[in-house]
Parts: C-alpha cells; sequence; structure tokens
C-alpha cells in the first residue's frame, strides 16, 4: 500500500503491528504547531512484512531561510507505560543514535517486542515528550515518570553532539530536503547491527564487550561494503569474516576511554571503548569524593548515600586521616537523623528507606571498624522499620503503597545479618534473614505487579530491585528446588527489564546503564526531565546481573557486570578526582538548574523537601549527552546526587576483590580480573591487582589450580 498525503498527518489503519500513527510538529519561538507558513510538508508510506517505510519532504518556500528550534517526526509509537499488566506491551525507547551520516534504534518492550529504526539519511537530533507530574507548591511543577512520544528531530537548532549532524538548522530559501525513515519489527537484538546494516545501508558496529583492562585485546565486529576503522585516529587491520563482515581487534596500555571511528564510503559511524581503571582506585576515589561531596542529613537518604563508599574503602584499604573525619561527620549526621535510644526516624519516618539504607552502612561501618555500637544501633533502626512497616504479606508498606523494592529493604537487612553472623550473633542474624526472605517471597508472588515511589510506571527500580533482591535470596538458598524457584523469578525480571537497559549500545561510558528520567530534578536541581544513564541507580541491575551469574554460570551474565562497572567508574574523572553525578543521554536539552546555594543553611544543618529550580536562584543552558556535575560540594540544602555512591557500591560487591575464569566449549577460558599461565599441568592464576583474593571458577573439565586466595566452584 503507498500513499501520498500533503502536509502534516497519516494515520495507519491497516497495518496494527506497525506504528499506529505519524505527525509532523514545527517548534518556532517556543510555539509548538502542525504547521509553518509557507512551509509545504508530504508524507509517504509503504509497509512491507514486518517494515514500514516512511518518507518525509519539506520545501521551503519562502523567501528566506526556515531556522526552526525543532522540526519533529512523531512516530506514533507507544510508549506510555501507565498500568499493569498494559505496560508489559508499550515500547520504551530504548536507543537512539544520531550519526552525521544517518540515524538508528530501537524501542523494545518488556514482553521482548522490538521495533527497530534506521534511517539512510542525516536526522539532526532526537527527543522525548515527557508528562508532567505533580505541582508543590503550586504552580511549580515536577516532572513525572512517563513518556508520552519518541520524536525524531529531522531538524534542530544547535549546538548538538558533535557526532550529530551540524547542517540541519536550516532550509535556505527555495530548498527541498527529504528523509526516508525505516520502523523495522524484530523478534531479538540478536542480528540488530547486521539489520541495520542491510536497511539503511550504512556501517555498524558490533562488541560483545565494551570495556577491558589495559593490554587486554577486544574483538570488534563491522558490517560495510569496503570500511576503515580508527580508534583514536589510528588504523586497525581488519579482516573479511564473511558478507560485509569484517573483524579487528585492538588492546591499550592505558586507561581511558577511546573514541572509535568507523567509515565506509561517505557514510560514518561512532562508539567508544573504555580501557578501565583499577577497581581499587576507584573505591579510593569514591571515599575521597564522599567528603569532598558534603554528605548531608536531609529527608533523603541520596544526600548522604557516600557513607557506603567511605566506609566499604575503610574496610579494603584503612586511612586514618580521612577515615576519622568520615566517621565523626557520620555520627554526626546519625544524631540528627535519629533516636539513638529508638532507632525511630526524627522526621519523614514515611522514607523507610532513608533507615534502610542506613541499617547497610552501619553494617559496613561495622565490617570495617568492628565496633559492636554500630551493630546496635543498625539494630534499633532495623527493628524500628521492620515494626513500622511489615505487614502480614512480608511486605514492607508506606501506608498503601508497597515499598519492598524501593531501594532494597531486604538486601539491607541481609547485610546487616552478615554483619550478625561475622559478630557471633546467630539469632539476631536468623531474625534480619527470616525478615527478608518474607517480603522477597511477597515480591516473587507479585509477578512484575509492583509499586514504587512516586508516579507508576514501568519503572527501572521497582523492577530491578525485586530482582536483586530475589537473586540475593536465591544465593542463600541450600535445597535446588528453593534455589531454581528464586533463580527462575530473578531471571524472568531480568529479561523484560532489558528494555530500560543500554545493553548493545557501542558506548562504553553507557553500557549497562539503565534508563531513568526524572531524578535530575531532584539529584542536581535541573529540570526537566532528562536520560541519566549511567546513574547512581543503575547499580541495581548489576546486582542482579552478578548474582545471575553466580547462580547460572553463564558467561554473558559476566560480560554484561564488567560492562556496567567500567561505565559506572567512568562516572569519575580520574584526570581531576572529580566526581559526575550521571551521564545524560539525550542530545539537546534546555535546562534550568538551581545555580546557587541556600543562604540559611550549611551542610552541616538538616534541611528537608525537594526544591523546585523556580524557587531559587537559577540559569538557562542547554546540555546534550554528556557528563553533568556533582552539586553537593556547594549545595548546602537537600540535594540528592550523592546516589552516584550506589554505583561504587555495586563495584566493592561484585568485582573489586573478585576474579574469574570459565571455560567454554572449545577449551579456552575467559579470565576477568586476571590472567592464566600455565605452569606444567597447573593453571597459575595472576590477579590483576592486589586486593582480588577470591577466585571464581567455572569450569566443567578437571582442574589443576593455582591461586593465592580463596577459590570457589560452581556448582
Amino acid at each position: 500500500m503507498k500513499r501520498s498525503i500533503p502536509f502534516l498527518f497519516f494515520l495507519i489503519t491497516k497495518f496494527s503491528c506497525l506504528a499506529a500513527g505519524h505527525e509532523i510538529y514545527f517548534l518556532e519561538n517556543d510555539s509548538i504547531s502542525r504547521s509553518a507558513a509557507d512551509i509545504d510538508c508530504k508524507i509517504n508510506t509503504i509497509s512491507d512484512n514486518n517494515t514500514e517505510t516512511i518518507s518525509i519532504t519539506l520545501h521551503n518556500r519562502r523567501h528566506t531561510p526556515f531556522q526552526p528550534q525543532k522540526v519533529s517526526l512523531k512516530l506514533g509509537i507507544d510508549t506510555y507505560m501507565d498500568k499493569y499488566p498494559d505496560w508489559n506491551d508499550k515500547f520504551f525507547p530504548t536507543l537512539m543514535i544520531c550519526e552525521p551520516t544517518h540515524c538508528y534504534g530501537y524501542l523494545q518492550s518488556p514482553s521482548g517486542k522490538i521495533k527497530a529504526i534506521a534511517s539512510q539519511d542525516p536526522v539532526a537530533s532526537w527527543s522525548l515528550d515527557y508528562n508532567l507530574g505533580y505541582q508543590e507548591p503550586a504552580p511549580h511543577w515536577f516532572y513525572g515518570h512517563r513518556i508520552k512520544a519518541l520524536n525524531l528531530d529531522l531538524m534542530s537548532e544547535l549546538p548538538l553532539p558533535d557526532h550529530h549532524p551540524q547542517n540541519l538548522w536550516q532550509l535556505k530559501a527555495g530548498e527541498k530536503k527529504t528523509w526516508t525513515v525505516n520502523i523495522i519489527d524484530l523478534d531479538s537484538l540478536d542480528n540488530f547491527s547486521r539489520v541495520i546494516h542491510n536497511t539503511a545501508d550504512v556501517p555498524t558496529i558490533e562488541l560483545d564487550r565494551t570495556s577491558t583492562a589495559p593490554c587486554r585485546p577486544v574483538n570488534i565486529i563491522v558490517y560495510g561494503k569496503n570500511p576503515v576503522l580508527r580508534i583514536n585516529s589510528n588504523s586497525l587491520n581488519i579482516v573479511s569474516v564473511g558478507k560485509d563482515k569484517w573483524a579487528a581487534s585492538y588492546a591499550s596500555e592505558h586507561p581511558g576511554i577511546y573514541s572509535i571511528l568507523l567509515t565506509d564510503g561517505d557514510k560514518i559511524t561512532h562508539g567508544h571503548l573504555n580501557v578501565r581503571f583499577p577497581w581499587g582506585k576507584v573505591l579510593k576515589t569514591a571515599r575521597a569524593a564522599a567528603l569532598r561531596y558534603h554528605q548531608k542529613a536531609t529527608s533523603h537518604v541520596e544526600s548522604w548515600y557516600g557513607y557506603h563508599s567511605a566506609f566499604l574503602a575503610a574496610r579494603h584499604f584503612p586511612d586514618l586521616s580521612v577515615d576519622t573525619i568520615l566517621n565523626d561527620r557520620f555520627d554526626s549526621l546519625l544524631n540528627n537523623l535519629f533516636d539513638k535510644s529508638s532507632g525511630k526516624p526524627i522526621k519523614y519516618e514515611w522514607r523507610i528507606q532513608n533507615a534502610a539504607s542506613t541499617v547497610g552502612m552501619l553494617a559496613d561501618r561495622y565490617e570495617a571498624f568492628h565496633d559492636i555500637n554500630d551493630l546496635e544501633m543498625a539494630e534499633k533502626i532495623a527493628d524500628w522499620f521492620i515494626a513500622y512497616s511489615q505487614n502480614d504479606s512480608g511486605a514492607f508498606m508506606n501506608g498503601n503503597t508497597d515499598y519492598s523494592s524501593v531501594i532494597y529493604p531486604a538486601k539491607s537487612l541481609l547485610e546487616l545479618a552478615d554483619a550478625e553472623r561475622y559478630a557471633g550473633r546467630k539469632s539476631k542474624a536468623t531474625r534480619y534473614e527470616n525478615s527478608a526472605k518474607r517480603a522477597i517471597d511477597h515480591l516473587v508472588s507479585m509477578n512484575g505487579d509492583f509499586n514504587t515511589e512516586g508516579e507508576i510506571t514501568y519503572e527501572d527500580g521497582m523492577v530491578s530491585c525485586a530482582a536483586l533482591q530475589i537473586g540475593s535470596l536465591a544465593l542463600r538458598c541450600k535445597d535446588k528446588e528453593s534455589r531454581d524457584k528464586y533463580t527462575n523469578a530473578m531471571l524472568t525480571l531480568l529479561k523484560e527489564h532489558e528494555c530500560l537497559t543500554q545493553s548493545i549500545i557501542i558506548d562504553g561510558r553507557r553500557r549497562g546503564g539503565t534508563m531513568r528520567f526524572w531524578e535530575a530534578q531532584y539529584d542536581v536541581h535541573m529540570q526537566p526531565n532528562m536520560i541519566s544513564s549511567p546513574h547512581g541507580w543503575s547499580a541495581w541491575r548489576g546486582y542482579a546481573v552478578y548474582y545471575a551469574y553466580l547462580l547460572t554460570g553463564e558467561e554473558r551474565w559476566l560480560k554484561e557486570m564488567f560492562d556496567a562497572a567500567a561505565s559506572f567508574a567512568s562516572l569519575i574523572d580520574f584526570e581531576t578526582g572529580e566526581l559526575r553525578w550521571a551521564f545524560v543521554v539525550d542530545p539537546h536539552i534546555k535546562v534550568k538548574q538551581i545555580s546557587s546555594a541556600d543562604p540559611n543553611f550549611s551542610a552541616d544543618i538538616p534541611s528537608y523537601g525537594c526544591p523546585h529550580p523556580d524557587m531559587h536562584t537559577n540559569r538557562e543552558f542547554i546540555i546534550g549527552e554528556q557528563y553533568v556535575p556533582m552539586i553537593a560540594d556547594w549545595q548546602t540544602i537537600v540535594s540528592s546526587d550523592n546516589d552516584v555512591h550506589e554505583v561504587f557500591k555495586f563495584i566493592e560487591e561484585s568485582v573489586l576483590s573478585n576474579a574469574f575464569i570459565v571455560e567454554r566449549p572449545d577449551g579456552s577460558f575467559g579470565c576477568y580480573n586476571c590472567q592464566i599461565e600455565k605452569n606444567g599441568k597447573k593453571l597459575k592464576i595472576i590477579s590483576d591487582e592486589k586486593q582480588i583474593r577470591k577466585l571464581h571458577v567455572n569450569a566443567f573439565s578437571r582442574l589443576n589450580i593455582d591461586f593465592d586466595g580463596d577459590i570457589t566452584y560452581f556448582r
């Protein structure tokens, strides 16, 4: 079927498997409309099997250039996730990439449906329409938790990221321009790079890993006719391994982010490779950041989350010069936030995640310094929040809202239980394990119908926090039947959660990040919404991925885990020691941010609530596809940007002191955080860093292993 439709609007009625409808919107002088004077627009569509091809033509009939803020094609794909179970078949805009010569990406649903996007023409940018959430105080709006539409911005004002087209900000007098966009229904992402190459005739890159240690090669696959591959301007030798398929490898001695440039004729594709810094350096720098970026007593635990990094670093790398200062500040914070006799929060008691996470911090501090007072305070807070919030179903409740997967209260109790066992207090450990198990059993019973803080949606955290807590219980199960039950429940959630994960992006700064978009307004006092990925809460999926490997032995989870950990570590600028709050994915956003500290407070005076930018001195500017700095070093009132420390807590648990070897079917070994030296019939395992003292072995052959540390064999 082929139609030519003048002007603005096309609605598909016959092909229900494809996009529901398409519209062109013009943004001029901050005014959105479906028309622009003397600008003709036509849309043609062709639908064939699993592919819809859309052709858009703009013609400037003016005698002057047309210079809009944006000309956007709304794809009409339903992205509005507002209720269970309907959201399982809605599409999240998981990946969009604009290159100088083309664009590509995909949307994915929790149920696994995929719509790939491919254009052989340069598209200036892309954007998302976010919903408004609530007023506080009126008339000031905070943004919501849902996405109304994905737009391809055929034209856009500058600035844009360097790899975007830089010449699509105007249509000259009399000029006509045409774009062709393909929407392709896919069953999986297995051949995504090949599909994009074949559909749009553009070069593509495929990396099964976006990170590596220094001097360790990464294999690169590219699709193209006569491709030329460069990394940081160094040409790579590539060899043909099939029709339009080529292979290369690359290694570097020095840590850092390396730019990948693939050209094929006049087409250009970009990527980034992450050669990671030592994990020990990551955690030590995170501890320093916990002091540099103030940990504040506020209504939100995200304001003092850096104490996880502080105490975990003290456990592995004690340094009295900084540990003493952080300990004193933590004691002051506890005095401001909790009743020392009862463990009850002084204010905002309904935010039970404040109490649960502080229990985890106290467990961390006990394991670092072995002060029994930390365990006893943790017990008081834990006993309070269990009594306050856990109902007969096992759920941890905030009023009528299930908070069992708001952060991870059950995991925090299990962390306390581990500290209790370490201290020889087995009966107390059992109490907290039993409470955690009741909550996790409740999560399993919900089959994905979870609650979350704020506006209900298919929310990144409620799914990943449910998955990680279920996985943490599976690891404790002694009998196979129970272990399998919890493992399968966790894997189901991880599979559905892939639509919110940057799992195939060719960017070592972002691989493994999860797609959150309402945090900037609370964390760094910046509006409107924007996708922050990686963000501190991306670590929640990281834990679940780590547990998935320990439970299944599938190497794919190790690759995911190390790529995610490397992306997370890159939130540190290792040249300056500065810590960045998150990486913002949206390419062009006009933002408003609070620009000065509140003079009525210092970082040592408790503050409460969520400040709105319009209620304070602010400034407006444009950001896009970049790291965003922390504000806790200068902002005196509540800010939630210290939630970035969750990624360092994850790094400590998963990769800081663990090495892994995996025997593959061909007899080769995958090595993570280590190298193998053959010594006769022995395999000598050499750790990459001194603090790596535990080796996880996953092998089907009988191996004679020489390792200076503890060895755990996959069961």
